[in-house]
């Protein structure tokens, strides 16, 4: 059954415009709508399930979530070139199939040495099959992990 979806902060950090992103795909919307968290400065950060669902997907090295929610696919995209890292500073703590659970831990992310390396730490989160989005956090926000970002609704 179809219904809305209020995703939640996957973790504590600044609330960024796709507009805003450094990255053209993100930026100009071309995987959907959707809002994007930059993460507190802090040595580890540990992403959040934004809401209830089943993983359809982890990405190869975890830098990505596709997740099966009641309003269609949400993406949680870790960083914007960490497909780049193969992993390295990125722990998934969770496998396709399995049921989750807003708030549940999904990816461990060594945050410092992922930035070190420079590599942005912007993460979008996406609604990946034209769903309407409402958007609750207002761009350079600060939200704190479990705040409503956005209200995704089926398409």
């Amino acid at each position: 059954m179809s219904a809305p979806v209020t995703i939640l902060a996957p973790f504590t950090g600044r609330v960024v415009a796709f507009a805003d992103l450094p990255d053209p795909v993100f930026a100009q919307g071309i995987m959907g709508d959707g809002v994007a968290l930059d993460p507190e400065e802090v040595a580890s950060v540990t992403a959040l399930a934004p809401c209830d669902g089943s993983v359809a997907k982890v990405f190869p090295g975890g830098h990505g979530i596709a997740i099966e929610s009641s309003a269609g696919p949400i993406l949680l995209h870790l960083g914007l070139d960490t497909v780049a890292l193969k992993g390295v500073g990125l722990k998934a703590l969770v496998g396709d199939g399995d049921q989750i659970v807003a708030g549940q831990p999904l990816v461990e992310l060594a945050a410092s040495s992922i930035r070190a390396g420079g590599t942005s730490l912007f993460t979008p989160i996406v609604a990946i099959e034209g769903q309407r989005v409402e958007h609750l956090a207002a761009a350079g926000t600060q939200v704190r992990a479990g705040d409503p970002l956005m209200v995704v609704h089926p398409s």
